[in-house]
């Protein structure tokens, strides 16, 4: 229920903001919301641009599912699902098209085309946070994980 108020809050709140590259590649999606918020803070020194794209209802998650490469769950986990706990995985993907894997660039992670997806099954909805620097996905990497935390308690 957190992630659908701040699915709401940030589909609302943030519409008329600046429009990502991704914004615009998933906008005209049927059966998804589309939210982008740039400069969105991370913490106190760190912001980030982020894109929300979320199922309005059961074609708008198929579509996810098969856009982001989105695998299904396992019964343990739809079990949790079904009584209220959310599933959240998050991976490195890639910016400009997160389907994808990120890309390599020697044996490193290209920075400047990558970013972070993470995944709520619970509120059906992808929030991809691209950063400019290493330290800033630490920061992303950071938040999320504390929100994973503060939710299995």
């Amino acid at each position: 229920m957190k992630h659908l108020l701040l699915i709401i809050a940030l589909l609302s709140a943030f519409a008329a903001t600046a429009q990502t590259e991704l914004y615009n590649r998933y906008a005209s999606q049927p059966n998804v919301k589309v939210a982008s918020v740039t400069g969105f803070a991370i913490d106190s020194t760190s912001q980030v641009d982020v894109t929300v794209i979320a199922a309005e209802d059961d074609q708008g998650w198929a579509w996810m599912k098969r856009e982001f490469g989105i695998a299904d769950l396992s019964a343990e986990q739809q079990n949790g699902l079904l009584e209220g706990s959310d599933v959240v995985l998050f991976a490195r993907r890639n910016r400009s098209n997160p389907g994808q894997n990120a890309p390599i660039v020697g044996e490193r992670i290209d920075i400047a085309a990558s970013c972070y997806m993470g995944i709520s099954y619970l509120s059906r909805a992808v929030y991809v946070f691209c950063a400019d620097t290493e330290e800033q996905y630490d920061a992303v990497v950071t938040r999320l994980v504390k929100k994973i935390m503060h939710q299995s308690r």
